[in-house]
């Protein structure tokens, strides 16, 4: 069991640590080259920028020198040695596949130039015109990460040239195996010590569990005086609680020895109490088939006293369910007076309701009337101003007459306009007396009106008071329904428990009639049984020598446990 114990704790472990071991060596590493790459495309991008940053076309003067727009890139060296100092990377300017400007230098301290670039990088970038990334770039006998990028005179032509920017690769290579040789010597380290705690714990756990296999082979053998290991009862795991349950186990167990063995003592003492009770019992089986024929004549009496009394509850039930039959007609008679009650007094809320509306409309229809005769009335004032001014009018036109006659033939004209004055002055005023005639008339119907009105507010007021009356009223025979249903219900549920307790005292007296039947007949069957059982005690009192010798052997096989 220590063996695999410690294995199955041990192999997921190792298999963890190899697969991390792995990953290391695969993933993390291809990780880093990945973070390499991108730096060096990152740098490449920039220098590339930088260049590219001055207008112009590229091309070659005629003294080799390659030129942008107006700058020299031959003659470039602060771009390179720039790049080179804030990212520790060297920089390349291809044209063609020739260095023109390098942050490299050789061994003597001088820059490394016009060397061409391999046969690899020039078919990829130059002819391709796509970016080449490279694990083993030699400068001058030294061993460089190095990323190509194409260099074209115009976006999406041919390329001219390239950029060139490589990181150390020993130095590079040199911090990856150092991250990578972390993580495995951690994952190592790991391992040791999980195996070592794997040991520790396998060792005490079987330690424990040999400790507790003594204990439970000391109780099987007998010996319940065996005391546990208190370091053991002190665990708080599955062993603690085996080595509890093993101690409990032992004083239970001692316990139920020491009452077996009180019992077996006593079932001794009870056989001869028992065989002694075995005689007296006989005898009074006698005196018992005596009293039970006395029993059996009371049940008869008994059966036809409950026959009697089955009949007396069935007539009530009759009359109960009449009372029942009754009550449920009263009841729907009331709840059809309490709904018809609610239709009334949702009608009288209605009426009052268009009471209060014709009331409004009437006050309205009063207000208007008393309105229109203030506009009779300033009609009136009207009229009479017209009237006035028709009589100032036709004594003008009279005037104008008198003039005009006067002026003789020069005056004719203003006769004729005298005369049309004169007609206009007479038909205003009889107009003026013909609506001062249609407002008077007016004015009166309008009084009519208002008289009217007032006396069907009153009679509206009277209406209003009458419903609410009413529906007072009606309010109260409503409250009186309600409390004669509610009292109604509350007799209707005495009925039904009236019928429910005569259906219980039904089934009681016919269980009771059925019982005194079968007692009258269990009886006779008792009595006879009697005398059976009188028989029977005469075995017992043969049997309480077998039980003393079961006692006996119940003594001899608790001998076998030390408590």
């Amino acid at each position: 069991m220590k063996k695999k114990i410690f294995s199955l704790m041990v192999l997921p472990v190792l298999l963890l640590g190899i697969v991390v071991i792995l990953i290391s060596l695969t993933v993390v590493k291809g990780a880093l080259v990945q973070e390499i790459k991108d730096a060096l495309r990152s740098a490449a991008t920039a220098t590339f920028a930088a260049y590219d940053q001055n207008a112009g076309e590229y091309l070659e003067a005629q003294n080799g020198d390659i030129w942008k727009g107006s700058y020299n890139i031959s003659k470039s060296e602060s771009i390179v040695d720039s790049i080179k100092e804030k990212s520790g990377m060297e920089v390349t300017f291809f044209y063609g596949d020739r260095r023109i400007m390098s942050s490299a230098v050789d061994k003597n301290g001088d820059r490394i130039l016009g060397s061409p670039a391999g046969e690899t990088v020039k078919k990829q970038v130059l002819e391709k015109g796509e970016e080449y990334f490279s694990k083993t770039v030699s400068i001058d006998g030294t061993m460089y990460y190095g990323y190509y990028m194409p260099v074209c005179q115009d976006e999406g032509g041919t390329p001219i040239g390239m950029i060139f920017v490589g990181s150390n690769k020993g130095q590079k290579d040199a911090a990856v195996n150092k991250i990578v040789y972390a993580i495995v010597a951690v994952a190592v380290v790991a391992m040791a010590i999980c195996i070592v705690a794997a040991m520790i714990f396998t060792g005490s756990l079987t330690g424990s569990l040999k400790k507790s296999i003594g204990l439970v082979q000391s109780v099987a053998k007998g010996d319940l005086k065996t005391e546990v290991d208190k370091q053991l009862l002190k665990r708080k795991d599955e062993i603690g609680d085996l080595s509890r349950a093993i101690k409990i186990l032992e004083s239970e167990m001692a316990k139920s020895i020491e009452a077996i063995a009180d019992n077996a003592k006593a079932v001794w003492d009870a056989s001869g109490e028992l065989e002694n009770t075995a005689r007296e019992t006989t005898a009074s089986m006698k005196e018992v088939g005596n009293a039970v024929n006395s029993i059996a004549e009371s049940a008869s009496m008994q059966a036809n006293i409950s026959g009697k009394a089955s009949d007396n509850v069935t007539d009530m039930g009759e009359k109960i369910e009449r009372t029942s039959r009754e009550m449920s007609e009263m009841k729907r008679n009331a709840k059809a007076m309490h709904e018809s009650e609610e239709k009334n007094a949702q009608t009288i809320h209605k009426l009052l309701e268009s009471n209060q509306e014709v009331r409004a409309l009437v006050t309205e229809i009063s207000r208007q009337t008393k309105q229109t005769n203030e506009s009779a009335q300033k009609i009136k004032e009207a009229t009479d101003i017209i009237a006035s001014i028709a009589d100032e009018t036709s004594l003008l036109s009279l005037n104008a007459s008198i003039e005009a006659a006067r002026a003789g033939e020069n005056g004719k004209g203003f006769a004729v306009v005298a005369d049309q004055i004169q007609k206009l002055a007479s038909q205003s005023n009889e107009s003026s007396k013909r609506i001062e005639e249609i407002v008077a008339q007016l004015m009166e119907d309008s009084n009519m009106a208002v008289i009217t009105m007032e006396k069907v507010a009153e009679t509206i007021e009277n209406q209003t008071n009458n419903m609410k009356e009413t529906r007072s009223m009606t309010d109260e025979v409503m409250l009186k329904l309600q409390e004669s249903l509610e009292s109604m219900n509350v007799i209707e549920n005495s009925v039904i428990y009236l019928d429910t307790a005569r259906q219980e005292i039904i089934k009681t007296v016919a269980e009771l009639s059925d019982i005194a039947k079968q007692n009258a007949a269990v009886t006779q069957e008792v009595s006879a049984n009697t005398n059976l059982v009188s028989e029977n005690f005469k075995q017992v009192e043969g049997s309480t020598e077998g039980l003393k010798s079961i006692a006996d052997g119940l003594e001899e096989s608790m001998q076998h446990f030390s408590v």
